[in-house]
């Protein structure tokens, strides 16, 4: 079973292991993430949530299907152990974490009910690999739920050159690892490839249009940017200097300060079925 990831000067490169990283993820909530499946989910199914991050998701849905077991599983070492302590804490019984690859899952054939996953495709250079794998472990008429970013065209108004300038670097650096933050518009054609029949999918922006939301999610990228290795390499290979990237975030806070700002983020959401 592979558990690897892509690597930077001994570090993930899309900064997992960073404290703001985790913490964004520590935020996400199974009614906001994956309220879009929790009509679909019943007791008594058997739960598989791939790329669990630390926890608060899964502890979810792990409600809405008890008493049947939910798992959650992720790359990042870091995020089960909180995983698991979010559950002792929260006195869940009927889930359980473990470190694993998406693209490895190491578990039988049609093992799982339901499987989902948020946020995860995005960040692999064979996402196609990672679907035969949910197609494989969920059961003939199974559901499979994926939530995938689609950032390629961010609402920012008023337009700004900072916050412009830091998706490109972003994305550039995705993009040097085979990812792609462009994935979510074509995740309903990689999922049929993949064998699964979607009768389900929308695409949405989340909207941070109030002076606080905006302030906190500008000071969530500037933390991707101090933190996530990616903006290192992107020094290193001549993309940008130190002094345009302390210039970027400058201008991000600037910007945040306006009383007009406004700054989205583009999802989609499909549900689909094994035949």
């Amino acid at each position: 079973m592979t558990t690897e990831q892509p690597e930077y000067d001994g570090r993930p490169a899309y900064g997992y292991d960073a404290p703001v990283v985790q913490n964004y993820y520590s935020l996400h909530a199974s009614d906001g993430t994956t309220g879009y499946f929790l009509p679909h989910l019943k007791s008594g199914m058997a739960l598989l949530d791939c790329g669990c991050g630390p926890g608060t998701i899964t502890l979810g849905l792990a409600q809405a299907v008890a008493p049947a077991q939910a798992t959650g599983i992720d790359i990042e070492p870091g995020m089960i152990e909180q995983a698991k302590a979010f559950a002792a804490e929260r006195q869940v019984d009927n889930v359980e974490f473990k470190v694993a690859d998406i693209r490895d899952l190491p578990f039988s054939d049609n093992s799982f009910n339901v499987v989902l996953t948020s946020a995860v495709l995005e960040h692999l250079g064979d996402p196609e690999r990672a679907l035969k794998e949910l197609h494989r472990v969920v059961k003939k008429g199974g559901l499979v739920g994926v939530v995938n970013t689609d950032w390629g065209d961010p609402l920012i108004s008023p337009e700004n050159e900072s916050v412009s300038r830091f998706f490109e670097i972003f994305e550039r650096g995705f993009n040097l690892y085979g990812g792609s933050l462009n994935r979510g518009r074509h995740a309903r054609r990689m999922m049929r490839e993949a064998g699964l029949d979607v009768f389900e999918f929308k695409a949405l922006y989340g909207l941070a249009s109030d002076p606080e939301a905006v302030q906190a999610s500008m000071e969530g990228f500037i933390g991707w940017i101090e933190n996530v290795p990616i903006f290192d390499q992107a020094i290193e290979l001549g993309w940008t200097d130190t002094a345009e990237i302390q210039s970027i975030i400058a201008g991000m806070r600037e910007w945040a300060r306006h009383p007009d700002a406004l700054i989205g983020t583009g999802r989609t959401e499909a549900v689909a079925r094994k035949p």
